[in-house]
Order: C-alpha cells, then sequence, then structure tokens
C-alpha cells in the first residue's frame, strides 16, 4: 500500500541537537519501606530506567498524604541525608557565598514513589523572619518534593520560599556543577498500576514519539491572573507554528461537558476547582505519552481520588505526565507552563522541563509521572514508520519537507484528499482561525467534517464551527449550527457538550415566582 510519499522521500529530522540526557547512576529512587507495594514500584521503575541498586533507597515513614515538619524532619529528610552521606553520593562543605550544604553531587534527580506523603502542614510554632517581599511570610507549608529539592542545605528559611537557581536555564541537569540543589519528581498517582503504566507509556512514548492533538482552554481571567492566559496563547503560538494539530477554546468557560476531545496528546487549560468537562465522560483516554496539565491551587491537593482536583484526575484519564499544586501556590509561584512546554519541545525531560519552568523551590509544587520521560527524545520520521499516526506525522514534519508556507499548505492538502482524513483541514483550518480569516477556516472545517468518518470527530467540526461564530460575536449562527447538531448527535455521549452550550448561549429563562395570596 502506497502512504504519501511524495512527502517523505528522505528520512526528516529536528536538526536542532537534543540534550544530553541524565544518566540512571544520576538518579536516587526513594520508597517507604514499610509499604510492600512502594517497594514493589521502586524495584519495577529502577529496573525499566537501569537505576543502580545502590541508589534505591528505602525509608520508614507513616503512609498519610499529609505529615507535620518534624515527621519530614525525622522520617524523610535526615535519614535521606544519612543515606547520601554514607553512600558517597555527595561532597559537604561550605559554598563561596557561605552556605552549608553539597559542594558538589553526583546525583542530580530524585524519584519518590508512591506511599511516601506528599504535604508538610503549616507549622505555628515556626517562628522566622522572610523578607516583606514575599507573597506570604508566615507560609511555611509545602509539598516534600520542592522542600526535598534543598535537603542538603543547612539553614535556610522553611518560611515563605527560595528563588530556584535552575529557573529559565538551557543547560542539561546532566552537565550541572557545582549545585547545593536536587531537581524531584514523583511516580504517584490513585493506583500503583497507573504508575506503572505511566513508566511504560513514557518508554513507549520516547520510542515511537509522540504524536495526536493539543487541546488549550483559556479562562479569560483579568488583573493579576490574565499572566495566566498568556503562557497559553504563548503555547498555542508554538503548537500552531510546530504544525502541532490545535483546539483552542478562547472562551471563559473551560471546555463544555463530554467534548469531543479525541487523541489528545497535550492539554493546557484552567480554571475550576475539580475534573469538569471532557474528563467527566467516562470514555475520555489521553493518547499514549500524553502531557497534561490544569491550572489550580489545590490540583494536586490528593492523588487518591481522581473525581477531585486536577492531577489525579488527569493521571487516571491516562496522561503520562502532569504538574500540580499541594497548597495554594498564588499562580505568579505556580510553574510557567510555555516555559515547560518549551523546554519539553528542545527535548529535556519531564523533571529538568518542570524545574527549569519554577521560580521558587521549599514551594507547593509537584511533578507527576516519570521524571525522566522525554516526550520528544524521538523526532525522526521515515516513510516506513508512517502506518502508526499517519496524519499526525504528515502535518508535524512537513514543515521541515516545504519551508514555504504556500507550498506546505499545498502538500497538505494533497495529502488530506489521499488520506481521506479531516485531521489536516481541521489543523489548517484553526490556524486560519487564529491567524483572523473566518472564512478559510468555515470551509476548512466544513470539509474535514466530511472526511472524518467517526461521529464525534464530526460533532467536534460543528463545535469548531460554533467556536468560529462566537469569535465573530454570531451569537445566531452559533445557534443553528447546535441545534442541527443536537439533531443529528443525540446518541452520542458527546452530545452533553451541544447542551452545554446551548444553556451557555442560550439560557433558559428562570422559573416563574409564584405569586402570595
Amino acid at each position: 500500500m502506497k502512504i504519501i510519499l511524495f512527502l517523505f522521500l528522505a528520512t526528516l529530522t529536528v536538526s536542532a541537537q537534543k540534550p544530553t540526557p541524565l544518566l540512571p547512576s544520576q538518579v536516587v529512587v526513594v520508597y517507604n519501606s514499610l509499604v510492600p507495594a512502594s517497594k514493589g514500584l521502586a524495584e519495577f521503575y529502577a529496573l525499566n530506567r537501569r537505576v543502580p541498586e545502590e541508589n534505591v533507597i528505602g525509608i520508614k515513614v507513616t503512609e498519610k498524604s499529609t505529615i507535620d515538619r518534624a515527621t519530614y524532619e525525622q522520617f524523610i529528610r535526615q535519614p535521606l541525608v544519612v543515606e547520601f552521606n554514607k553512600r558517597k553520593f555527595w561532597t559537604l562543605g561550605k559554598t563561596p557565598a557561605g552556605i552549608e550544604g553539597p559542594v558538589e553531587t553526583r546525583i542530580r534527580c530524585v524519584v519518590l514513589i508512591k506511599g511516601l506523603p506528599l504535604r508538610i502542614s503549616r507549622s505555628k510554632d515556626l517562628k522566622e523572619q522572610v523578607s516583606d517581599k514575599q507573597q506570604s511570610k508566615e507560609v511555611n507549608e509545602a509539598s516534600v518534593d520542592s522542600e526535598l529539592s534543598l535537603m542538603g542545605i543547612k539553614g535556610y528559611p522553611k518560611a515563605g520560599f527560595i528563588p530556584n537557581p535552575y529557573f529559565k536555564k538551557d543547560t542539561p541537569a546532566a552537565l550541572l556543577t557545582g549545585q547545593n540543589f536536587l531537581l524531584v519528581g514523583r511516580l504517584d498517582a490513585n493506583s500503583y498500576d497507573h504508575c506503572k503504566r505511566m513508566v511504560l507509556d513514557a518508554l513507549d512514548t520516547e520510542q515511537e514519539g509522540l504524536w495526536g492533538r493539543a487541546y488549550l482552554d483559556h479562562s479569560l481571567k483579568t488583573g493579576g491572573y490574565a499572566v495566566g492566559d498568556q503562557w497559553i496563547s504563548n503555547i498555542a503560538k508554538m503548537t500552531v507554528a510546530q504544525a502541532h494539530p490545535t483546539i483552542i477554546d478562547r472562551q471563559s468557560n473551560t471546555f463544555v461537558t463530554n467534548y469531543p476531545m479525541t487523541d489528545a496528546a497535550l492539554y493546557f487549560g484552567w480554571y475550576t476547582s475539580h475534573r469538569n468537562g471532557p474528563f467527566l465522560d467516562p470514555g475520555m483516554k489521553f493518547k499514549k505519552g500524553a502531557v497534561a496539565v490544569h491550572i489550580h491551587s489545590f490540583s494536586a491537593q490528593q492523588l487518591m481520588n481522581p473525581s477531585k482536583n486536577w492531577s489525579a484526575a488527569l493521571i487516571d484519564r491516562g496522561a503520562a505526565a502532569t504538574l500540580g499544586n499541594t497548597w495554594e501556590p498564588f499562580l505568579q509561584l505556580s510553574h510557567q507552563l510555555d516555559l515547560f512546554y518549551q523546554r519539553l519541545t528542545e527535548g529535556y525531560s519531564l523533571v529538568e522541563a518542570a524545574y527549569m519552568s519554577i521560580n521558587v523551590l521549599s514551594w507547593q509544587n509537584v511533578v507527576l509521572g516519570d521524571p525522566l520521560y522525554t516526550p520528544y527524545r524521538n523526532t525522526e520520521v521515515t516513510a516506513e514508520k508512517l502506518k502508526g499516526d499517519r496524519n499526525y506525522k504528515i502535518i508535524r514534519y512537513s514543515e521541515k519537507r516545504f519551508p514555504d508556507p504556500k507550498e506546505r499548505v499545498a502538500q497538505l492538502v494533497k495529502a488530506a484528499e489521499k488520506t481521506k482524513d479531516g485531521s489536516i483541514y481541521e489543523m489548517l483550518s484553526y490556524g486560519y482561525l487564529e491567524a483572523g480569516e473566518p472564512d478559510k477556516a468555515r470551509k476548512g472545517f466544513l470539509r474535514a467534517k466530511k472526511l472524518f468518518s467517526e461521529p464525534t470527530d464530526k460533532l467536534r467540526q460543528d463545535l469548531n464551527l460554533v467556536e468560529l461564530e462566537r469569535r465573530s460575536q454570531n451569537t445566531t449562527a452559533a445557534l443553528k449550527i447546535l441545534r442541527e447538531a443536537k439533531a443529528t448527535y443525540s446518541d452520542l455521549s458527546a452530545s452533553k457538550a451541544i447542551d452545554g452550550l446551548l444553556v451557555i448561549l442560550d439560557p433558559p429563562a428562570p422559573p416563574a415566582t409564584k405569586s402570595k395570596k
């Protein structure tokens, strides 16, 4: 069977050199030795990532998610410091700045395994002086993970936060010298099966590549919160420029209930307390290796109930990696998602991209998934490898094969007609929509609808057209599309998305009040 060989006359690769990866010998795996399943997962991870046996450490601590600072010090930090000293993982001393702690360490990354505590609660007895410039100088609660990034340093204030020296850096962690901090990630979820699945998905994706659609959800916040929308807008610019099929909701609501979020490889959105929209649909599943993040103050408050908060919910729907917050982080002290995504696409691992995009340590943030996961490690495509995710590969790498935009679009249209798949038209149409060319976008969405065979994909084109009309403030046209779609797709679970949009655009009249006699 001939498969669009005109696009792939030779092997196509991204020319930029990938960062030096972390070595297994630079990684420490920590588990709870009081929890047999925690030890089993640690051994599973170490085996798959080839972490040396001497780099696997068991500590005895409660399995409770939230602990006080005394428990953290006695049962987590101090035992790990003892083990690092005994195993000669680092050299302790005093830095030129007078800081007591590691002056060099051969360990760059610590992987915390499910079964270990997640959060350190606020201590009222901790009295420290912190700069008034900090947003909350009384805050001394933190994630265990962020606190452990500084576990070898003596005397730093626990109240407030510590500036992150790795923020905005572009140096592989494997090549760092003279560091006194650690990159800490967590392999954790609402089940051990999910944890193992995340590891295996990461390994597979590193070999096969990450292919699918990006779904970006704005919130239209104002004032000091507008920066969150700016992060997502910046991601949209990158994904569109990368010829990455992208669906962008620029309305104030999140994606509506049961929105047909098919083939989701990337998701960035905000802002509601608990999972909603597409993630309420039991049939919704991310693509293998998906990276998904939802901004919320307590997104990782707990990891056991996927119906609450966000981090556990995204993993439960099949995501391989996410970021979260255990307590209130303040938006400006959260992971900067555009920088996080940029570093991932440059070939950095999950934990490196996460720490490069957060400006503070000893704070509220966690990195969930295989910390060594590098979703964009494999960016090679050959004609022989087109069978899986064919159209996504054609789309992304057409920009390498055809630098001229007009020629690239012409070749993509030819490919779309040959493959009889609407993905290419949908991608091109969202590009037109973002560029302010609604007529071209409308024509493309209609052609995509005709080419797609799955009803959910056809419905999504109607919803794309609704988004187009909403941006043009043409509510009448949007309602017409929705009512016609409701008559066509009433038997799909995704039809709840139609109902949600109808309520938004044409709210029912309030119930009549009973007259008083």
